[in-house]
């Protein structure tokens, strides 16, 4: 038990001195009710509307590729499916703003499709929202009749 945690601490480590660029993991962008951040408490459950995981990887306000979990011995590892070059478009609503969903960083040597990216150092049942480049929220992923949502855990 000990070496495990030596050999992850060790890699987190490694990951820090890699120049592969860095990407971020989210889920598909939302856009939710201005006021619906003002009014949002610990416990509360946001529903996402997805009804399965689906992962992207941007670069700062663009939208770099779309990958998908894949199984990996007794692990999951993620796979690039689809590349994309798509800047997100903020609305010009007072009303909505776009929510990002974050699992973290991760790095990549290459955008190809069918690459594979490691994403063993992350933990996929915790996210953090971010909206027009604040985190607003910390929660985890859960499950709500059949459909992907997070309960916040702690409001910034």
């Amino acid at each position: 038990m000990k070496h495990e945690t030596q050999a992850l601490r060790l890699a987190k480590m490694m990951q820090k001195h890699i120049t592969y660029p860095t990407y971020e993991l989210t889920l598909p962008l939302v856009m939710v009710r201005s006021s619906k951040f003002k009014k949002l408490s610990l416990n509360d459950i946001l529903l996402t509307g997805f009804d399965r995981l689906q992962l992207l990887l941007m670069n700062g306000e663009t939208i770099c590729a779309k990958i998908r979990l894949k199984p990996m011995h007794n692990t999951y590892g993620s796979e690039i499916v689809h590349i994309v070059e798509d800047t997100i478009k903020h609305p010009d609503s007072k009303k909505y703003k776009m929510l990002k969903i974050s699992f973290g960083s991760v790095q990549s040597k290459a955008l190809e499709i069918g690459s594979t990216i490691d994403i063993t150092h992350l933990d996929l049942e915790k996210v953090t929202l971010v909206s027009e480049g604040k985190i607003i929220a910390e929660g985890s992923l859960v499950n709500v009749d059949e459909e992907i949502a997070i309960q916040i855990k702690k409001v910034n």
